[in-house]
């Protein structure tokens, strides 16, 4: 069952606060991506709750965009939010508890946590990708989801491609 791109967003936020590190939006923006692609390559379903757009500067999830836009190219100082109807109020988005779902995000950090934001953009730039596809065929237009089965086949390829490896 897909979660809240929020709460994996938090998951990664707390992540790098733990290490010491920052992330802006745009390496938080592909840190989701990369964990949905994966998830979706291994599982064949998506992680997040909400479908991934095609931006100039490549996969965007447009409720993190607008919850972190502030920041623009600096680094994120809050947790995302959601309104909650029961209190009336703004609360964080607690990250996932399921253990299995934390330590695959931890494998998805180790694996790029160590990319800046332009760096993850220029990966998800490559030939071929779920993200050039679609923004070619778009023809720049912004907005324009990704399609999930192009996604899932992608991460599917590099699921066995990683297999074939080991």
């Amino acid at each position: 069952m897909p979660v809240s791109s929020k709460a994996i967003a938090n998951f990664f936020l707390r992540r790098a606060k733990a290490a010491g590190e920052s992330v802006t939006p745009m390496k938080l923006q592909k840190l989701v991506y990369y964990a949905n692609g994966w998830y979706m390559g291994y599982t064949n379903e998506p992680l997040i709750d909400e479908p991934i757009e095609a931006w100039q500067f490549g996969p965007v999830i447009p409720s993190l965009y607008h919850a972190f836009k502030q920041f623009g190219a600096r680094a994120i100082t809050v947790e995302a939010q959601d309104f909650n109807p029961a209190t009336q109020s703004f609360e964080v988005v607690a990250p996932p508890s399921d253990p299995a779902l934390l330590q695959f995000l931890e494998n998805i950090w180790r694996s790029y946590g160590q990319y800046t934001g332009i760096r993850l953009s220029e990966m998800t730039h490559a030939p071929g990708g779920p993200w050039e596809e679609t923004w070619r065929e778009a023809a720049g237009m912004r907005g324009v989801d990704i399609p999930q089965g192009r996604i899932a086949d992608h991460f599917r390829e590099a699921v066995r491609n990683t297999a074939q490896q080991d």
